[in-house]
């Protein structure tokens, strides 16, 4: 079934300025189809101007983009939703993990609370002993850390303690990747265009691959206290 509001002539000034961003953008969308998935749209039987919900903005080839985008390149945001989006523009990025700063420290994962503490962003040395296991003699603030050094002494190692900094980094928010460093605070809205894709697409990848070695860390890190004070001997290490 073909909706009529496909064929509804606009009126008034604002009507025709609408119409022709929402035929823009539409052809816009169908391009990209064309362009990054050239198999599915030669093998796609769904009509270009078929839309079967009518509370959505997308028609239905258009909503077939978007999934393919969202299972083979990154994920879109309220995919489930999107049948009656409103919001036509715009590729949201949102936080990839919880915001620590803006939970219950306590029921953060163990790991997480290590790590934050080895940073010098939670538990006092004190309170080591019973939350960690152990109490170290000596722990460099993180301000007096050479990152660098950090660096070459953890590329030396193997895995997963060699993913030390990786896993910093993800709790600061500083990996450099979009997908990672988002907060709610700084959530990104990108343009739907080629180049914007093939971008997240890339950095997701990058992202998926960077997750995988947080998670190797952190359960290396909840296996035993040898572990926990390993990690706080190559901190040390790395001071200045």
């Amino acid at each position: 079934m073909i909706s009529l509001e496909l064929f509804k002539i606009p009126i008034t000034c604002r009507e025709t300025i609408i119409y022709l961003e929402n035929l823009s953008q539409k052809a816009n969308f169908l391009s990209l189809y064309q362009k990054l998935f050239p198999e599915q749209w030669s093998e796609s039987t769904t009509p270009l101007n078929t839309k079967t919900h009518p509370n959505c903005i997308y028609s239905d080839r258009e909503i077939e983009f978007i999934q393919l985008v969202n299972s083979n390149l990154f994920p879109v945001e309220f995919i489930d939703e999107i049948e009656a989006d409103e919001e036509y523009e715009n590729i949201v990025i949102l936080p990839q993990r919880l915001e620590w700063w803006n939970e219950n420290f306590e029921d953060l994962e163990m790991s997480e609370k290590f790590l934050l503490s080895l940073m010098g962003n939670g538990y006092s040395l004190k309170d080591w002993q019973e939350e960690f296991g152990f109490e170290p003699k000596c722990l460099t603030n993180d301000e007096d850390i050479d990152l660098q050094n950090l660096i070459k002494i953890c590329n030396k190692l193997k895995s997963p303690i060699k993913y030390l900094v990786t896993s910093l980094k993800i709790l600061d928010y500083s990996t450099g990747n979009i997908w990672l460093d988002t907060t709610y605070e700084t959530g990104y809205w990108w343009e739907w265009s080629e180049e914007n894709i093939i971008l997240l697409a890339e950095q997701w990848q990058e992202a998926t691959i960077m997750l995988e070695h947080f998670q190797e860390l952190t359960d290396w890190i909840k296996a035993s206290v040898t572990n926990r004070k390993k990690l706080v001997r190559i901190w040390n290490q790395a001071a200045t």
